[in-house]
């Protein structure tokens, strides 16, 4: 595996461009030691650019009609979001919605994760020598560059503790094939305590505050929205717990921030959001908004097929909507999100669209194909973190405030806001209504499922469910089962036969 970071990780320098008839006069890539590569600011940037091409291939795709982005996989297809019952659905994504993953599931290979992190080594490493041979890789922009490195290395390897748990530990670059290149997993943890908080603590430190950044880049604020994630991450086991102090400390940084608007978040009113009549824009426009935070660049001119698995076209979609989404949230009229986020008409090939990452409203038109559109898929923005925020108050026993901002929620979205003394907010209800406040707003941004597991909801909403799909199928009603380890994925076979110190994670041996 860690031979396939190196390699991958020196593919960084391509991104530098050269003619033809220059590149075949140029050393072989392999021959050119990576500490002469990192020598201006040129090359920073070419490094930076290599780490967001990786991530966003493993979360979007690789523009090939392959449904190859792991966005939906692990965020929503496991969830009470989506079902498997689409008009082409794979056998990796039947594995998903009803529950049988194998090793064998596409979702399951987390290489691309280990590019990434293998890309983001070799830039914390090699990054700060260009200072001395480029006046322009000042400190700050050097700074910035790292903050970036250190914020999606933290991202990733977090990501790997909520999808299978322990997690391989790389933090050096892989420079010399004659190292060992196998290792055996890290406690879930430790991982979090020493490489993943640490990591996200030192991006703040790093990154300079009160500039206007890039949507499509790791910002101050975004460092802040994952932190917040890190500290309300709960795992199935109990094993980490949540910080919900320490969230609402990454929140509070993150309200004084500034977005790529140039305006800070401030995030004290639901006039700190998009206004209701430009929701949409957080997915179709999210440069210079008030709300986005941090959002996926794909140009499919450029990248080719986003193919989202309830985007694609008009008639082979893999997934579809789940039946609670079709028989609760679609009849609703007064909720602009509906007709915003999936085709609200009912029958075949209205079940299968989702709209909120396309210029359309209500109803998918196949006059452009979805896979020619661009899709910007959303990693934060401001709408999450303010339930993110009202959930931590809720938890903290700010009742009050947590009413507030969940509130603010409702009321963009068109409908009315809770009364203090209304039963699904009070102590006992406020979390679930929380909880499907988000499910609603954050329909299709891959947040449901971690949602469920973090708040160890998971049997409670997926048993009725899946018992349902189950009942479909002819198969025994069991719902999601009593083996919590199922939680997590399996480690994908190839990973397990090219690092024999691996071992599968529990009831998929």
């Amino acid at each position: 595996m860690k031979k396939s970071i190196y390699s991958i990780a020196i593919i960084v320098t391509i991104t530098l461009g050269t003619a033809c008839t220059k590149f075949l006069d140029q050393k072989p890539l392999t021959d050119v030691p990576a500490n002469e590569f990192f020598k201006s600011l040129k090359d920073i940037n070419a490094a930076l650019a290599g780490i967001y091409a990786s991530f966003q291939q493993e979360m979007t795709g690789d523009g090939s009609n392959g449904f190859t982005g792991n966005y939906f996989s692990w965020g929503d297809m496991r969830s009470d979001n989506f079902d498997d019952n689409g008009q082409y659905a794979s056998a990796s994504y039947k594995q998903l919605a009803q529950n049988t993953l194998t090793s064998g599931n596409a979702s399951a290979n987390w290489t691309g994760l280990y590019r990434t992190i293998g890309r983001c080594n070799m830039a914390i490493r090699y990054i700060p020598q260009a200072a001395s041979f480029d006046n322009n890789a000042t400190t700050t922009a050097v700074n910035n560059a790292l903050a970036q490195a250190y914020a999606m290395r933290a991202l990733c390897y977090f990501q790997i503790v909520r999808v299978w748990g322990d997690a391989v530990v790389w933090t050096e670059p892989y420079l010399d094939v004659t190292q060992a290149d196998q290792k055996p997993r890290t406690d879930k943890v430790n991982v979090m305590k020493e490489v993943v908080v640490p990591d996200i603590d030192k991006a703040y430190s790093l990154i300079q505050k009160n500039q206007t950044p890039v949507v499509w880049n790791i910002g101050e604020a975004a460092i802040c929205a994952i932190g917040a994630d890190i500290a309300m991450w709960k795992s199935h086991d109990g094993k980490i717990l949540p910080d919900y102090a320490k969230a609402k400390t990454w929140i509070a940084s993150l309200f004084a921030a500034k977005g790529s608007g140039g305006k800070v978040f401030a995030g004290v009113s639901g006039n700190d959001l998009e206004a209701t009549a430009d929701w949409k824009r957080n997915f179709l426009s999210p440069s210079g908004g008030r709300e986005a935070i941090w959002s996926i660049h794909w140009d499919y001119t450029t990248n080719g097929c986003a193919c989202l698995p309830v985007t694609v076209g008009a008639s082979n979609n893999w997934a579809k909507f789940d039946s609670t989404v079709t028989a609760d949230w679609k009849k609703s009229r007064s909720d602009i999100r509906v007709a915003q986020t999936i085709d609200t008409l009912t029958g075949l090939g209205h079940n299968d669209k989702l709209l909120k990452y396309l210029p359309l409203t209500g109803q998918f038109s196949g006059n452009t194909p979805a896979l020619q559109y661009n899709e910007y898929l959303t990693m934060f923005r401001l709408g999450d973190v303010y339930l993110t925020y009202a959930e931590a108050l809720n938890k903290t026993g700010d009742l009050t405030n947590a009413l507030k901002y969940l509130n603010f929620i409702r009321v963009r979205a068109g409908l009315p806001a809770y009364a203090a003394t209304d039963p699904a907010v009070s102590a006992a209800n406020m979390e679930n209504t929380i909880l499907t406040e988000r499910r609603w707003e954050l329909y299709g941004e891959g947040k449901r499922w971690f949602d469920l597991v973090r708040t160890g909801t998971v049997t409670t909403v997926m048993d009725p469910v899946l018992k349902q799909r189950q009942a479909r199928l002819g198969t025994p009603q069991t719902g999601f089962g009593t083996d919590m380890n199922k939680i997590l994925w399996p480690i994908y076979r190839t990973v397990l036969e090219d690092n024999k110190k691996l071992v599968q994670n529990p009831s998929y041996n």
